[in-house]
């Protein structure tokens, strides 16, 4: 059963959010309310196996919280002194460095950064020889007054080879190959800025020369993008940059620009630096909880779940690029590992760590290259990671169909239940709403014969108490 599967149930049954139940982590409390009603079973499902697949829904939620909380400690200002808040982040986000100046801020976007992309003529397919197959060098002159050079040999004379041959040269423009109606094209892209826009000649083969002529002569490169810088203001005060990561001159204010338009930043102070790593050993806790209740409850799965804790505990070491100084690993700021394969956190010595360096802290759970504790984690919880839902699910089946639940029948049963339930439900809901219309009309009736708002049900809350059902139950009990 794929991800599709269980975990999708209850969010297609219960698209309106009405019944407050919790997931497949709640599908226990079906079980119960069918059998209370008489019923052994619900559609087939035996109580043990209920069990095992609260257990299941348990530990896939808490794989999706540790998921979200993983994410929240790879994000710039993670860990700030200061919070930037975004009237409009699809606009732009703001981070705020030590220093910073608390207050207001009018962001006002003009335009983005952007690469200079050049294409050239469409050639049969991309194995067709261009020119004799001479050697030929082709020369990229950049605006910032960078120049570079790429050898082409006899083997490379094809939009295929060509783009090989660049990016080998790692010179800061990317070659690709793409395809349209009118065949193959080779397409260079620079990087953004409008200093890193470029010119392409090419001298060797004259066929290739021809091709690589810039601006376009004969079959030459056509500019199908222009670089430039992102433009925009802060409080009126301008600001150019060749990526749209921006330094402003508000002191210590950067911004991530995302869309042309105009945003509100407040810079304000960041209550609990701590909360985002707690949260996230809370989070972990859970599912080596989830995956503990699991070998409990079926022997089956005790031979997959060892490996899973394995894994998650190993993800916990943080690579070379992480960290800085005397913070190093998870200890260093006061995360210690328990005998049952749980996280404690000292609080103290963890606010010490952030008051103290809170870049080596932020470098400890997340870096570039991927190498932080929060990055390693997220490998192994998101798409093809060991505890990603999908992998879950496939570890989880052997156990299930063990105790008589084929994955099939397994999501028939639930899909059954939940949309048992969930007709029971919508049909109260449904009678409430008539007697929330009726007791309506009747409030109206009475306040124009009383003639007076003062007297009139609604000034008793009668209509407002239907929110709450223990005062529809003293009214209709009294």
């Amino acid at each position: 059963m794929d991800s599709s599967g269980l975990t999708s149930i209850y969010a297609y049954y219960n698209p309106y959010g009405l019944y407050g139940l919790g997931g497949l982590s709640s599908l226990g409390a079906v079980a119960a309310a069918n059998r209370s009603q008489g019923s052994s079973s619900v559609s087939g499902i035996g109580g043990s196996s209920w069990t095992t697949v609260s257990s299941l829904g348990q530990t896939l939620s808490a794989v999706s919280n540790l998921q979200t909380a993983a994410e929240k400690l790879t994000k710039p200002g993670a860990f700030s002194s200061l919070s930037v808040a975004s009237s409009a982040p699809t606009v732009a986000r703001g981070s705020a460095a030590e220093g910073t100046a608390q207050g207001a801020y009018t962001v006002r976007v003009d335009q983005l950064a952007q690469q200079q992309v050049l294409t050239s003529a469409a050639q049969a397919t991309q194995y067709t020889a261009i020119g004799s197959g001479a050697d030929t060098t082709v020369n990229f002159q950049f605006a910032n007054g960078r120049s570079a050079s790429v050898d082409i040999d006899g083997g490379d004379n094809t939009v295929k080879g060509l783009a090989a041959a660049i990016n080998r040269a790692d010179i800061g423009v990317s070659a690709s190959v793409v395809s349209g109606p009118t065949g193959y094209q080779l397409q260079l892209s620079g990087e953004s800025g409008a200093g890193n826009a470029f010119t392409v000649s090419a001298s060797g083969d004259s066929t290739l020369s021809d091709f690589f002529s810039s601006p376009p002569g004969g079959n030459g490169l056509l500019l199908t993008q222009q670089a430039q810088d992102a433009k925009g203001s802060v409080n009126g005060s301008a600001f150019t940059s060749g990526t749209n990561t921006a330094t402003t001159s508000v002191e210590g204010l950067t911004l991530k620009l995302n869309a042309t338009g105009t945003t509100n930043l407040t810079v304000g102070g960041n209550a609990d630096q701590a909360a985002a790593v707690t949260d996230f050993v809370k989070a972990y806790n859970a599912v080596q909880s989830g995956l503990n209740s699991l070998s409990r409850e079926y022997a089956g799965f005790n031979l997959t779940a060892p490996y899973l804790r394995n894994t998650l505990s190993q993800a916990l070491t943080p690579g070379a690029a992480a960290g800085s100084g005397n913070i190093q690993k998870l200890a260093d700021i006061g995360i210690s590992s328990n005998a049952n394969g749980s996280l404690s956190v000292d609080t103290e010595k963890l606010r010490s760590a952030l008051s103290s360096n809170a870049d080596a802290v932020a470098s400890l759970f997340s870096t570039d290259k991927g190498e932080g504790v929060a990055d390693r984690i997220l490998a192994q919880v998101s798409e093809d990671g060991a505890l990603a839902v999908d992998n879950l699910l496939k570890s989880a089946a052997p156990s299930l169909t063990t105790a008589g639940l084929s994955t099939a029948n397994l999501q028939s049963n639930l899909l059954n239940a939940m949309f048992n339930q969930q007709q029971n439900w919508l049909s109260q809901y449904s009678g409430l709403g008539s007697l929330t219309a009726s007791l309506g009309s009747t409030d109206s009736l009475l306040s124009s014969l009383l003639g007076s708002s003062s007297n009139n049900l609604s000034g008793l809350g009668l209509i407002g108490g239907l929110s709450n059902p223990a005062t529809v139950t003293s009214l209709f009990s009294s």
